[in-house]
């Protein structure tokens, strides 16, 4: 069900000093109220109700607390909003009161599961619309406008998916490169080249090689898997020459590390010099980059200048004299700057992590070695010196990755990083010692055997080991590289689909209060390139070419009314949950063709909605008011006085309730005026529910006819149309237009001094007359005897339950 609201009671909030209410019953209502009556408040207080804010009151200088109670109140008393709706689990009163001299927020309702998830849902829809915020989308800079649609729409979420993907791929693609697979590969199948002939690639291949190999052995055993080759080693293997066994495994592994380090110089020199040139290229300008943390900023700064928060032409910030249009300008150039200074930024950020990957996975394989205990004995001492040498220098890498690039610091140029030829010279020894012990053990087959197929095996299950790694990484680039390239095209989809509708919408409504004029197809465009999202603005079409920002030849009418047009739009597409919108005021600036074509767009297309309209332009409510009627909205007029703050005009009922207390009382000073107008609102109902024809008048004065002329048009319609039965009833209504001259003395400057007695009998003669035209029946619920209930067949006017009728010819 959606939701609408049955009644608002707002007290002691910005304008209204005791209480408002509202008694909607999910109708719409129109409010007239001149500038300066706090007809805003009503806005103000459900704004606050919905978003714990005001947005025209946000300002480090205003305590929002202090800003929403109305001043009059003393600190006992409490403001409070209080809502009900058309689902009463969601009913809530807000209460902001003091509490320990401190002011404080409090909820009624605190259901989780109705109200908490309903409040929430309401944060993210548009409810309100005032002409302060009707140029806010438009005037925004083209990242804003994507944030702002991204936030609603739930698709900074999905941006913030794809970022995640792209991440995950682009780091996927580095680990590849860190690695240096293929390097490692080609290392350990050297290995089995050496050890038993043949860089063997399958599992069963390298079976039927050591087969071949052992042989000779007639050791009985078959080998089928890797646990046989184990059984084939502790078959032939011998104490006697085990400790030579380990120290050839040490060595060949150590020639390995150092074999794969050298052959990766020119790869880690490169990656290095992509990182100092980006380094550099951040370094020379580094005031750019710092500009990027000023972005929020210089953002705020813009939207005040652009939104007119700052009138003078100063800074907002320093309040230096400046052109407050050269300030725009600077501030749109500096934020242009930033843009681009970011997008160098992540490319400098990508070749510092690389570097810093590939340091990291070096020194961990020379770790490997460093922390072999055969390193230390004496015959390796120089092993071990070369060994933490390179580590030394491989470290300096990682140190230079890690250097901040706004420390003013220059980094070490790579010639002075790179590692040299000079650096492995130990490997020479190391292949000396290898060829020496495998001489050695020439002269024990066994144990040559055993050092062969021992390194075999290492090597081999390395191999796999790598391209376990290697494939896996692989599946996962593919996959990752699919579902993004996937994600990327949904989302661009799925973005352009909402934009193309949500742009015939605003398009429609926009058409719609601006008929045959020359900007026509409005629509909401992205920006970007690939599969990045940069920005969306808004074009149109103006002399049969495209155009773009509005602000280049519409003007402030024209702008509010895209306002406006976005505004409803957004409340089609967004509000899921509500069917009530509430707009303040939003067309001061429209010329008066705007201002009809506007209401005439809400009552056609917005006849579903509730709508709280809110406005202090006299002549456009007198225009609305005549339809709002018809539409059976409600209407009300909103007034401030020193002594009640703003409130709503009092209805009949409560001017009759205000007459009958005072006549109880003996009261009748001031009880002249407000019998005079309980008068003209009665008949004024009567003449509308009998049709009573009077003449012509313009604007204002039609509304303002007096009691005798309302009277007399009366008395000739009953005359004319009725039959005797209502006829009959004329006494009554001649006594009212005798008393009526009474009413007017009171409620002017006259010497006249009337009685309680003559008051009273007034009072009963109009009591008496509302009398005849309302059904007396309680359980009437159309009440009012009116041409709307005509009987065709018997000829007469009548209530809705057909209790009360009067003879009455068309």
């Amino acid at each position: 069900m959606a939701t609408k609201i049955k009644n608002i009671s707002i007290s002691g909030i910005r304008g209204i000093k005791s209480t408002v209410t509202l008694p909607l019953n999910e109708k719409s209502i129109l409010l007239y109220g001149d500038n300066g009556t706090g007809k805003s408040s009503i806005s103000d207080a459900i704004e606050w109700f919905y978003t714990d804010k005001v947005t025209h009151l946000s300002g480090g200088e205003i305590d929002l607390k202090e800003a929403l109670r109305n001043s009059y109140l003393n600190e006992t008393e409490t403001s409070s909003v209080i809502i009900n709706y058309n689902q009463s689990n969601l009913n809530t009163t807000k209460k902001l009161q003091y509490k320990k001299n401190k002011l404080t927020v409090a909820l009624s309702n605190s259901s989780e599961e109705d109200f908490s998830k309903y409040h929430d849902k309401s944060k993210s829809e548009n409810l309100l619309l005032r002409y302060q915020q009707l140029r806010g989308f438009v005037d925004q800079t083209k990242g804003e406008k994507l944030t702002y649609l991204s936030d609603i729409i739930g698709f900074s979420e999905v941006t913030k998916t794809k970022d995640v993907l792209k991440k995950a791929f682009g780091s996927t693609k580095t680990e590849m490169k860190t690695q240096n697979f293929e390097g490692q590969i080609n290392a350990q199948k050297q290995t089995l080249i050496t050890k038993i002939g043949a860089a063997i690639s399958q599992e069963e291949n390298l079976y039927d090689k050591i087969n071949e190999i052992i042989n000779p052995l007639k050791t009985g055993i078959t080998v089928k898997s890797i646990a046989d080759i184990d059984a084939v080693l502790n078959h032939i293997k011998k104490p006697a020459n085990i400790k030579q066994v380990i120290e050839l495994q040490f060595l060949e592994k150590t020639s390995q590390v150092l074999a794969t380090l050298k052959g990766e110089i020119n790869f880690i020199d490169s990656e290095y010099q992509k990182y100092f040139s980006e380094f550099n290229k951040i370094a020379e300008n580094v005031q750019a980059i710092m500009q990027t943390f000023l972005t929020e900023l210089l953002k705020s700064g813009e939207k005040i200048l652009i939104k007119k928060y700052h009138k003078e032409n100063s800074c907002p910030l320093c309040l230096q004299p400046k052109n407050t249009e050269e300030l725009t300008s600077d501030i749109q150039r500096r934020l242009k700057e930033i843009e681009e200074s970011s997008k160098k930024k992540a490319a400098f950020d990508a070749a510092k992590q690389t570097v810093a990957n590939i340091a990291t996975e070096r020194l961990k394989r020379l770790d490997v070695i460093l922390e072999d205990p055969l390193l230390n004995e004496p015959e390796n001492e120089n092993i071990k010196k070369i060994i933490g040498s390179l580590k030394v220098k491989v470290y300096e890498y990682q140190k230079a990755a890690a250097e901040k690039v706004t420390s003013g610091n220059k980094l070490p140029a790579n010639s002075d990083l790179i590692l040299l030829e000079n650096d492995f010279l130990i490997q020479d020894d190391i292949v000396q010692r290898i060829e020496k012990i495998q001489t050695a053990i020439k002269k024990d087959n066994s144990t040559e055997l055993y050092a062969s197929i021992s390194a075999a095996k290492d090597a081999f299950l390395k191999i796999k080991q790598f391209e376990k790694e290697k494939n896996k990484l692989e599946y996962q680039k593919k996959s990752l590289e699919l579902i993004y390239n996937e994600f990327v095209k949904w989302q661009k989809e799925g973005l352009e689909s909402f934009i193309n509708t949500f742009s015939e919408s605003i398009n429609e409504f926009y058409q719609y209060m601006n008929p045959g004029e020359q900007f026509y197809e409005i629509r909401i465009v992205t920006i970007g390139e690939d599969d990045e999202l940069n920005g969306i603005t808004v074009e149109y079409k103006y002399n049969d070419e495209w155009v773009s920002p509005p602000q280049k030849y519409f003007s402030e009418s024209h702008l509010n009314c895209f306002g406006i047009s976005f505004f409803l739009a957004s409340v089609i597409a967004f509000n899921k949950k509500n069917k009530f919108i509430i707009l303040d005021d939003v067309i001061s600036s429209f010329d008066t063709t705007h201002r009809k074509r506007f209401a005439d767009l809400l009552f056609e297309k917005f006849a579903e909605y509730q709508i709280i309209l809110l406005t202090h332009e006299s002549e456009w409510f007198s225009y609305i008011r005549q339809i709002a009627k018809k539409k059976n909205w409600l209407l009300g007029e909103i007034k401030w006085t020193e002594a009640k703050g703003t409130h709503l005009d009092e209805h009949p009922n409560e001017l009759k309730e205000l007459i009958e207390v005072n006549l109880a009382n003996g009261i009748i000073d001031l009880l002249g005026n407000p019998i005079r107008k309980y008068l003209e609102s009665t008949l004024k109902d009567i003449c509308i529910s009998l049709d009573v024809k009077v003449c012509f008048k313009y604007n204002d004065i039609n509304e303002k006819r007096m009691p005798d002329e309302l009277l007399n048009a009366l008395k000739s319609e009953i005359n004319k149309h009725a039959g005797q039965d209502l006829k009959n009833k004329l006494p009554i209504i001649d006594r009212v237009a005798n008393s009526s001259l009474l009413g007017n003395l009171l409620s002017h400057d006259n010497p006249f001094n009337p009685r309680l007695g003559d008051l009273k009998a007034f009072w009963a003669d109009i009591k008496e007359l509302e009398n005849i035209f309302l059904c007396q029946e309680s359980g009437c619920k159309r009440p009012k005897i009116s041409l709307r209930n005509y009987d065709n067949v018997t000829k007469k006017i009548r209530c809705g339950c057909d209790k009360t009728k009067y003879d009455w010819k068309e």
